[in-house]
């Protein structure tokens, strides 16, 4: 097994830095097989494993499935860094980020996750005034999040957003002719009708999370 001391290098393959790195990866994977490379004495072997399930509390009274792998970090390391190191360690953080996110989305698309777990402009609304309790550094690096998120949801390639029309201009480089302009008039009906949905979808997550729903079912009965 694991004891104290060992170091994970990899999980599944995947190169693991930092202690962040191990607990992001657990932590949107819950239940899933896992094989933990370690280092121990200078020698690496794999252990197989499975990453546990836990609902936890974030202290405003959410709760949440996440995964854990059952370890705990050694002491912390504060590494100073550089004004020229900064805005490389920004970008490695953004892509863990972003990682992060396209491995989520590949979840809820393909079943793993719920729908529920989707929130809208009320959830934002929410736990923005709870990370604002948490302290300024919290609230920083929560608006950070949610432009990155953002960020990314604008680059899908869905027409009406931004990465539809980088899309459209990619196809018209492939056949060197414009996309035809009905094609582009269903692509941005069908893109628009998307987006509504899931607007609809997030608003109502937003409103039961809320329990309006349980709310106005009392009242009504």
């Amino acid at each position: 097994g694991i004891v104290a001391g060992d170091r994970i290098v990899a999980l599944n393959g995947r190169e693991m830095a930092t202690f962040d790195d191990i607990r992001l990866y657990a932590q949107i994977r819950p239940g899933e097989p896992v094989v933990i490379q370690v280092e121990r004495g200078g020698k690496r072997f794999d252990r197989q494993g499975r990453i546990g399930a836990v609902e936890e509390s974030d202290g405003f009274g959410n709760r949440f499935r996440i995964g854990r792998l059952g370890i705990a970090p050694g002491d912390p390391v504060i590494e100073p860094v550089s004004l020229w190191r900064a805005p490389v360690v920004a970008i490695e953080r953004t892509g863990q980020i972003v990682r992060t996110m396209v491995e989520t989305l590949g979840q809820i698309l393909g079943g793993g996750r719920s729908v529920k777990e989707l929130g809208g402009p009320l959830k934002i609304a929410e736990v923005s005034g709870q990370a604002a309790t948490l302290g300024v550094e919290s609230f920083i690096f929560f608006m950070a999040l949610i432009s990155i998120n953002l960020g990314f949801i604008n680059l899908l390639p869905i027409p009406m957003l931004d990465g539809g029309h980088l899309l459209f201009y990619g196809l018209e480089a492939v056949q060197r002719r414009p996309v035809s302009p009905r094609v582009q008039e269903w692509a941005y009906r069908s893109g628009l009708a998307l987006l509504l949905t899931m607007m609809m979808l997030v608003t109502f997550n937003d409103l039961t999370s809320f329990g309006i729903w349980e709310r106005l079912s009392g009242l009504i009965g």
